[in-house]
């Protein structure tokens, strides 16, 4: 049960991705999805309405373009034409090891409930602890601001 419950942690982390966190800064005036939304390292010149703040968080080892682009599509589900990003920061996460004490191949974890399934004994050494590795890395958080341009025209 125990190798079960490690095993669909493992497939539960790999099929994760990207997370983009989003607060909208005036959920009473939502906007229609929009098709593009263009990356801005520094404010732009025309007029904006800020519309929202993101912080994506990337996996261990992402690239920092995988994450621009997951705070690009949510910016795309809420109505922005354009982000700002702000603030970037990585920081390393360590490989995590994860013990097993109870492999499967242990004739009393099975026999409990289903009886000794095996017609030989393993050598010794099948008996160590099973380690399960989950890698380390880089791992970048990207906070930008979702901004729709004014329709006003700038007097100049």
């Amino acid at each position: 049960m125990r190798t079960l419950t490690i095993s669909c942690m493992l497939l539960l982390l790999a099929g994760c991705s990207t997370t983009t966190s989003v607060v909208l800064l005036d959920p009473a005036k939502p906007y229609a999805p929009t098709n593009s939304v263009a990356i801005l390292l520094k404010p732009p010149a025309q007029p904006y309405i800020e519309i929202a703040k993101l912080e994506s968080k990337g996996l261990p080892g992402e690239p920092e373009t995988e994450v621009l682009e997951d705070a690009r599509e949510r910016a795309k589900q809420i109505g922005a034409q354009a982000i700002i990003v702000y603030d970037t920061a990585s920081q390393y996460q360590p490989p995590v090891v994860i013990e097993d004490p109870w492999p499967p191949q242990l004739p009393w974890y099975h026999d409990r409930w289903y009886g000794y399934r095996y017609w030989f004994h393993p050598s010794p050494f099948a008996y160590a602890p099973v380690d399960r590795v989950l890698p380390g890395g880089q791992v970048y958080v990207v906070r930008s601001i979702a901004i729709r341009f004014s329709e006003e025209k700038v007097i100049e």
